[in-house]
């Protein structure tokens, strides 16, 4: 976000096969943090001062205790190039992964099969961002 505006926002299906939920899992955290320095550099670009610390949310503990820990266990040594492009990245002090709970997480909306509860309390948030940019509002 710039000024409460979205900088880029996309929803597209993963272009790899994950043979566990912590792969697909990492395998997006990557793409994200690959796009928040393309969104960096853009703006660094244009001229704007942008803060380097880069905060993506992972709602995976397995994805974020491998982004954040130095161990690799013999199920997880084929994600190696990946962990360590994200790991680097926090170890230069670019990069703070957070754990975010599901009930917390509004992008599920786009994900996920929510029950009745979740998907009511996260369609608000998502059509008030909608709404803000929308020249014509749905009826």
């Amino acid at each position: 976000m710039l000024n409460n505006s979205p900088v880029l926002f996309k929803s597209v299906t993963q272009k790899h096969v994950a043979l566990s939920v912590t792969e697909a899992e990492l395998y997006a955290a990557v793409n994200c943090v690959q796009e928040m320095i393309y969104c960096k550099n853009v703006l660094n670009n244009i001229g704007l001062q942008v803060t380097v610390l880069m905060v993506p949310e992972v709602d995976n503990k397995g994805t974020v205790d491998l982004i954040n820990n130095w161990s690799v266990g013999g199920c997880t040594r084929c994600l190696n190039v990946r962990q360590c492009y994200l790991r680097e990245l926090k170890e230069e002090g670019l990069l703070v992964v957070e754990w975010i709970a599901v009930d917390l997480n509004d992008s599920d909306i786009f994900t996920k099969n929510l029950g009745e509860t979740l998907f009511e309390k996260f369609t608000p948030v998502v059509y008030t961002r909608v709404d803000k940019y929308l020249t014509v509002k749905p009826e």
